[in-house]
């Protein structure tokens, strides 16, 4: 897969990775947002920018620099929960909060937890915001065993009922009703990995960011009632002695161009739940244009005709996708393509967005509880994402878990055709408005693969992934499809020479031999492709030099980018360092920590470097990889004489992020490793 780079300072983190042949796109992580929430946003990087490829890493990193395009505004997509009546959560607290202001009020900590009424309702103190204002929450009533908050506010100057010490009575003339109780979490707890190492502060590469938290919420009732319980004490002292409401428990995972966000809600009491697992703010739009947006299997609704690019600037009200919008209303509506364009229309930026049909997401079980609201959108568009349950009654002890996924796209696009995995499987989904007679979508690392329909499906494809990728032909506007790609049978037996104890070398290309030397390759780095049946640690590399020369051979090995069919450009996954080539003999590089070479395809990368007077010769091999198919780009004049690779020129030092050059001509060295 392709790479990251991961760049941390305590809790705030950017992620960085390829966005298209010019660009990357950085994205925020931070690990201490709203009361100590992981949040996709901080002050370093306001938004999910775009930067050229080129930028340094100073460019972006503590600070986002002029170099960057913000492409979209993540700061409130940690998704909360909603209690039917409240959003809590995430970086949310109970909206049933009324702050008073109220100069020079005398109230102090020892008030805290007494109760006030308006002549009809009682309130109670919960915070001495400052010397000027009061935060009060509100009563709470009991509904079919469920407590609920209310948004009231007081309708007359609040008199004291019991507990306080200061009693004057509060004016309500500087009130501000609906306010966020807040903290409304606690017992937070965040691991972060990447692949599956602890990340330290500064910069680091890798596949995947992982990050875990889980929290506890406690339920409003709990709250007014140990408030009330222990005058004088401030809630926020004393959390942990609150009823819970539930817990929550969150994994994200960042990889090339998009995240993938994976929500468990555990009911700790009787409530009711809405939950959506990703909250997804709009795109940042250009001056002069407008975003629009495509849903599979809905119509319309909110007055907007979503089976085509609809323009979401013009949605004029809060807009329910209920199964009465969808055109198969047994599959609620699950994912949406969101573009950019300008004032000619032309594509700047996307994203796919969706829920995966896993768990509680699996579309039969989520019709039985989105009946109500299966998605939903706000007018200001700050809201725009499906729901995993709207209104199930959740008893203690019960949980639902959901995974969704948020893809950025690079244009141009005529189709959103993307593979989404999570731990377990691999979707493809298909997106499409415009008619075409003929489509082709690469799916190289899916290759054999049965396509097993998964979600709401209009196209027809291939019972499996050809070598070509996945085809279909869409004669009227308007296709969609999402499949999952199910793995043959494993095969009988491992293959021949893809195991063995630790300490023993073994060879990643077997057969013939020839002498091959480096002429004309002085600073080129080399990259074949190798393959391996399982995932392998190694902490010793090994190469031949048959017939010497000057300088030194440094070597090492990249990650294989499925999308491209090429090696991972922004950087190796191992570099094994140099090897002197002024003498002949087996030359081998031990490394300080094994490296685990993937299971699959990866690149083998080798550069004469130092001194360029004498080029050395190596064994390498005669058959190796020579039948492995290799993309030549855009020209078929690159097909004359032998081809094993591509090329990076100008390699000085040690390995890094790479620009391939072209193909080139020299056979790989025959390279033994030795299992760690």
């Amino acid at each position: 897969m392709p790479e990251l780079i991961v760049y941390r300072s305590n809790a705030l983190m950017s992620v960085r990775s390829r966005f298209d042949s010019t660009r990357d796109l950085v994205m925020p992580a931070n690990l201490a947002y709203a009361e100590a929430m992981v949040g996709m946003w901080h002050a370093g990087l306001p938004q999910v920018t775009l930067v050229p490829s080129t930028a340094t890493d100073a460019q972006v990193w503590p600070v986002m620099s002029a170099v960057g395009t913000k492409i979209h505004d993540t700061a409130d997509d940690n998704c909360p929960i909603n209690t039917g009546w409240s959003y809590v959560g995430g970086n949310h607290g109970y909206n049933v909060g009324n702050q008073i202001v109220v100069t020079n009020h005398g109230k102090t900590t020892i008030d805290v937890g007494s109760q006030w009424t308006d002549g009809t309702r009682t309130f109670t103190l919960l915070a001495i915001t400052n010397a000027n204002s009061l935060l009060f929450g509100n009563p709470y009533t009991i509904v079919d065993g469920i407590a609920q908050g209310a948004r009231v506010k007081p309708a007359a100057p609040l008199t004291h009922l019991s507990g306080a010490t200061h009693t004057a009575t509060v004016p309500i003339t500087g009130l501000t009703p609906d306010v966020q109780i807040r903290p409304a979490t606690h017992s937070h707890t965040v691991a972060v990995e990447l692949d599956g190492r602890p990340v330290p502060d500064g910069r680091s590469t890798g596949q995947e960011l992982t990050i875990r938290e889980s929290y506890l919420i406690p339920s409003y009732r709990g709250m007014i009632d140990t408030a009330r319980a222990n005058i004088g004490t401030p809630i926020a002292t004393i959390m942990s002695r609150i009823p819970s409401l539930c817990r929550i428990s969150n994994v994200y995972r960042w990889s090339q161009g998009g995240l993938l966000v994976g929500q468990t809600v555990a009911a700790l009491e009787r409530f009711t739940l809405n939950a959506g697992v990703t909250q997804c703010g709009p795109l940042t739009p250009v001056a002069g244009g407008s975003r629009r947006q495509f849903m599979p299997n809905v119509g319309t609704a909110g007055g907007l005709n979503w089976s085509v690019w609809a323009n979401i600037d013009t949605l004029a009200a809060l807009t329910d996708f209920t199964p009465a919008t969808l055109t198969n209303r047994l599959i609620p509506a699950s994912s949406m393509t969101q573009w950019v364009v300008n004032s000619g229309q032309v594509q700047q930026w996307g994203i796919a967005v969706g829920l995966l049909p896993v768990a509680d997401g699996v579309p039969e079980i989520r019709a039985r509880y989105t009946t109500a609201k299966g998605w939903f959108i706000t007018s200001s568009l700050k809201k725009n994402y499906p729901q995993l349950v709207w209104g199930r009654t959740m008893e203690a002890g019960e949980s639902v878990t959901g995974t969704a996924y948020r893809r950025y796209l690079a244009p141009p696009s005529a189709a959103t055709e993307i593979v989404v995995s999570d731990s377990t499987d691999d979707f493809v989904m298909i997106e499409r408005v415009e008619a075409v007679a003929q489509a082709q979508m690469p799916a190289p690392q899916l290759f054999h693969r049965l396509l097993v329909p998964a979600g709401p499906t209009n196209l027809t494809v291939p019972d499996r992934v050809a070598v070509g990728g996945i085809s279909y032909s869409m004669p009227v506007p308007t296709g969609y499809g999402m499949w999952r790609a199910e793995p043959d049978p494993a095969s009988v037996g491992p293959l021949p020479g893809v195991t063995g104890p630790r300490g023993s070398y073994f060879l990643v290309l077997a057969g013939p031999t020839e002498p091959v030397t480096y002429t004309g390759s002085y600073q080129s780095l080399l990259l074949h492709p190798m393959y391996l049946a399982e995932p392998t640690p190694v902490d010793r590399v090994c190469v031949e030099i048959t017939a010497t020369g000057t300088g030194t051979m440094r070597h090492g090995v990249y990650a294989h980018d499925p999308a491209t069919g090429r090696p991972a450009v922004l950087g190796p996954i191992a570099d094994f360092g140099s090897v002197a080539v002024t003498s002949v003999g087996v030359k081998e590089s031990v490394l300080s920590v094994p490296v685990v070479l993937p299971a699959g395809w990866h690149w083998y990368g080798h550069v004469w470097q130092t001194s360029g007077v004498t080029p050395p010769t190596l064994r390498a091999s005669s058959a190796g990889a020579a039948t492995t198919t290799l993309n030549l780009g855009t020209s078929s004049a690159a097909m004359t004489g032998d081809r094993f690779g591509y090329e990076v020129t100008g390699t000085t030092g040690a390995l890094g992020a790479i620009t391939i050059a072209g193909v080139h001509q020299l056979p790989p060295p025959r390279v033994a490793y030795r299992r760690a």
